[in-house]
């Protein structure tokens, strides 16, 4: 069957994200276990470079005039868009994140859902309200519902009802190092200036990733012996004594993740949390924040991942439990069983219908 599958790419910036590595990740798969099918991939006007790797065979990209800061406009002008795409020259399939959906009648939606922050106070009161009261009805015009992980899975049917039977493709490791290669760890580290022992933070600096808390549990549990805090992601986030490094690229990243002797991740809500995944594929133990979501990757990874009670306040300390953790060895680390190649079978089985 021959199908045009419109992707919208358009909330991707040009920063790293979760949600834009998951795109580039399944869209370097999906094209070759559909190959007769055609993607055509909408991005932003202002979202970035598209990713070389996506220069394949049946896929197209189309730059179309939206802002991927947009908010509200940004869904409003999709919304439009995509309409007249469909009037223009039809299109049999869309591929979305959280939305807007077109039409039951007009295209097949496979709609993903990576977490629902606006339900926790994260994104805005507008944004807050619509999830309430109007995100329900997206969910229910789209074909299928996946969710990156079995925690936001719950949390969708919790939220809109228990009859919404939401698929799984969790999210995956796709960084170059996977375990300790010290001399390629060692020029990567001299290069970026990042000197000694040190644990890692790979995060923006955003309400919910409470990167403060990580700088309190640093201070007080080993800044004093020596060991340094290197935050990665975040630029121009200030602390006393923390490496900032802004967006690194992902080598590099493989290699900061490789180097750490943990890696923190305080986080006050998350759907899923591509940090802990990546620092196991390097076999570096994690400190994580207790949430639905770390607790399904704690369950499905084993000893790697250990949690301790997430921050009470964005700017507040992480509780004494994590300091006193960070001053103990860490627990050996493995890699997650599950790759990028599961997630991609079960979109494009969505995708089949």
């Amino acid at each position: 069957m021959n199908r045009l599958i419109v992707v919208d790419a358009t909330p991707y910036g040009p920063e790293p994200s979760g949600a834009k590595r998951r795109a580039v990740e399944l869209l370097r798969r999906l094209p070759a276990l559909l190959p007769g099918d055609v993607f055509e991939v909408h991005w932003a006007r202002d979202g970035g470079p598209r990713p070389p790797a996506l220069e394949l065979d049946n896929v197209v990209h189309a730059t179309v005039d939206v802002s991927c800061r947009g908010g509200a406009a940004r869904w409003r002008a999709r919304t439009r868009h995509l309409e007249r795409r469909r009037r223009e020259a039809a299109y049999s399939h869309l591929l979305v994140d959280h939305g807007p959906v077109v039409a039951p009648s007009r295209a097949r939606t496979v709609l993903t859902v990576h977490d629902l922050r606006f339900l926790h106070g994260y994104g805005g009161l507008v944004r807050g309200l619509y999830g309430r009261h109007l995100y329900g009805r997206v969910l229910r015009r789209a074909a299928v519902v996946v969710a990156v992980s079995e925690a936001v899975r719950e949390e969708l049917r919790a939220a809109y009802g228990a009859g919404l039977s939401p698929l799984v493709a969790r999210n995956a490791p796709s960084l170059a190092v996977r375990a300790k290669d010290d001399v390629r760890v060692g020029e990567v580290l001299a290069r970026l200036r990042v000197a000694g022992p040190y644990v890692l933070v790979v995060a923006r600096d955003e309400p919910r990733k409470a990167l403060r808390a990580a700088a309190s549990a640093w201070g007080s549990a080993l800044r004093a012996s020596g060991v340094g805090l290197v935050v990665a992601g975040a630029a121009g986030f200030a602390s006393d004594g923390v490496t900032s490094l802004g967006a690194v690229a992902d080598d590099d990243l493989a290699a900061l993740y490789a180097g750490a002797r943990r890696t923190l991740v305080p986080s006050r809500y998350e759907g899923f949390s591509l940090p802990i995944v990546e620092s196991l594929a390097a076999s570096t133990p994690v400190l994580a924040s207790d949430l639905p979501a770390h607790r399904e990757l704690a369950a499905a990874t084993g000893s790697g991942l250990v949690l301790v009670p997430a921050p009470r306040a964005s700017d507040g300390p992480w509780p004494e439990g994590a300091t006193a953790l960070l001053a103990t060895p860490a627990p050996v680390a493995s890699p997650p069983s599950w790759t990028w190649d599961d997630a991609a079978r079960v979109v494009a089985a969505a995708i089949r219908g």
